[in-house]
């Protein structure tokens, strides 16, 4: 499927939408197509490595089959979606017997304040080995921090977008952003001044 805009993929959500809930179930696998992968990845995104990541994402499309008809496109699709995954992940963490407090306490990396190279962090991906050390970088952030990452750099959501998929306030959105942009920028320090290390 060609890479759409955000205005583009709001517009064919919707389409697919309209067909599902005026009876045409076929419309479901669109959507499911449209965010299989994303769904996936918000997944890992919040609980890390999971072997049941799969299974966790049939369960998030499960919930939304059932309750599309519900929805109504005055929202934002997307932003329903991954509140939908964000519930789904909490349940399986108590069903595990941990707290399902997903993001509530979460802080930052460090305990402290990091320096702010959040400028500095918007470099070209030249070569795949600079994507496959952004993503190890990505990975070895905190749940919050991923997901925020995720949804604003990957998926250029609103601050208020990120606030209700994510259910916290918008100013903890706004920290935290910043937050774990000074993080990946620490984590990234090599590749983004390769030359500093042999100067000192």
């Amino acid at each position: 499927m060609e890479h759409l805009d955000k205005k583009g993929l709001i517009e064919l959500e919707n389409t697919l939408i309209s067909r599902f809930t005026g009876g045409d179930a076929e419309a479901f696998a669109g959507l499911v197509e449209l965010y299989k992968d994303r769904v996936h990845q918000f997944i890992i995104c919040i609980l890390g490595p999971d072997r049941e990541a799969e299974d966790i994402a049939q369960e998030v499309f499960i919930q939304i089959y059932i309750s599309l008809g519900n929805f109504r496109c005055e929202a934002a699709f997307s932003t329903w979606a991954y509140s939908l995954t964000r519930n789904v992940c909490r349940r399986r963490l108590r069903d595990r017997g941990r707290a399902a407090d997903l993001f509530g306490g979460a802080g930052d990396e460090a305990g402290h304040e990091l320096r702010d190279m959040a400028p500095s962090i918007e470099i070209k991906l030249e070569n795949e080995e600079t994507g496959k050390t952004i993503r190890a970088a990505v990975a070895g952030l905190s749940p919050l921090h991923r997901s925020v990452i995720f949804l604003s750099c990957w998926e250029h959501f609103s601050y208020a977008e990120i606030a209700e998929a994510l259910d916290i306030p918008v100013g903890t959105v706004r920290s935290r952003i910043h937050n774990a942009m000074a993080a990946l920028a620490q984590k990234l320090e090599p590749v983004l001044n390769p030359d500093r290390g042999e100067r000192q």
